[in-house]
């Protein structure tokens, strides 16, 4: 099947509305294997039907993109279904590299549709056909898959692997992942996707194969701005901002008593963000990760940018012991983007 067949085919998916506002309500969780903490607890976890070992970002679909995504065609290869921060410009300015590859037996055929990469990031999609027919829905019987680069698991500090059903014998996957150091891999990886026991099918899949990164331009900046609370217990440092054709990444440096490591009650604070121009970015535009063991690398990945804002006002909150969420002013920091 070629890729105008896949996509017009995919465009075909019911997306219920219901779903969409399932995802909601809940938070995704980063992709690293992160300890359990207090924070995380108070948030709702989201069950992903169909293939385990799915990662789940911080983030959320508003009720307003639930709605649009409920109506409009999928973008390219399942992008914008799955509210890919990058899938307006995947598909705007076709970044996608082709892969159609596949590993066939046992009546079932796994085949890496494309990918992309920007050093970054990396989104691949997968399809699966079944000679019977097969479901997301058996989770007994969906077996696993995984993803690696250079041969090994990738170090990533946002991540989700996540699936729709095309007809009775079709699924298509999105795996995506925001690296945890930018550049870490350099300008071509060695992508691989694994399968075991997929949808009652017996045995193992893996297709592999190159992956040069996306031509486009890249900013990076070092801005250094730091905030601390009064009684200097937090602080936030914005060690770098990087723009580049998959992402708008911020690193931030958290700092915090020591023994938040040591009894595991270390903060994750949410984030909104505000450039110089008033736009807003939070929840559905706006994702959150750790980079590492513990919360003093994080990474906020926000959408592609045409063009560069002059700054970034960033604006933590938590939850209270009441669990209202509530701003933290004195943590509030304003990025200047020197050009």
């Amino acid at each position: 099947m070629n890729k105008e067949t896949f996509n017009r085919s995919i465009n075909d998916i019911e997306i219920p509305l219901e779903k969409l506002v399932e995802r909601e309500k809940a938070a995704m969780f980063q992709a690293k294997k992160r300890r359990k903490v207090k924070r995380t607890t108070q948030r709702s976890f989201l069950v992903a039907s169909g293939l385990c070992m799915t990662l789940f970002a911080s983030g959320f679909v508003s009720t307003d993109m639930a709605k649009a995504l409920s109506i409009i065609p999928v973008i390219g290869p399942i992008y914008a279904q799955f509210n890919d921060i990058a899938s307006e410009k995947i598909q705007k300015d076709n970044l996608a590299t082709i892969i159609e590859k596949e590993d066939r037996h046992d009546n079932l055929t796994m085949t890496v549709k494309e990918a992309v990469y920007d050093g970054g990031r990396l989104v691949v999609t997968v399809e699966y056909k079944g000679n019977n027919p097969i479901s997301n829905h058996d989770e007994g019987n969906a077996g696993f898959s995984y993803i690696t680069i250079n041969g090994g698991e990738p170090n990533v500090s946002i991540g989700s692997s996540r699936q729709k059903s095309r007809d009775a014998h079709t699924i298509v996957q999105s795996h995506e992942f925001t690296l945890s150091n930018y550049d870490e891999y350099g300008d071509e990886v060695e992508v691989a996707v694994h399968g075991e026991n997929l949808f009652g099918s017996k045995g193992k899949w893996n297709v592999d194969f190159p992956l040069k990164k996306v031509k486009g331009d890249i900013y990076e900046f070092y801005p250094q701005e730091k905030v601390e609370t009064m009684d200097k217990i937090y602080s936030i440092r914005a060690d770098k901002v990087i723009f580049s054709p998959l992402a708008t990444r911020i690193d931030l440096t958290i700092d915090y008593p020591a023994i938040m490591d040591e009894n595991d009650t270390w903060p994750w604070f949410n984030f909104s963000i505000v450039d110089d121009k008033g736009n807003v970015y939070d929840e559905v535009n706006l994702q959150e990760g750790m980079a590492g063991k513990n919360g003093r690398h994080m990474v906020l990945v926000l959408p592609p940018m045409e063009r560069l804002p002059q700054s970034f006002t960033l604006k933590p909150s938590d939850l209270n012991r009441e669990s209202k969420v509530v701003t933290i002013k004195e943590l509030e920091l304003v990025i200047p983007l020197e050009k």
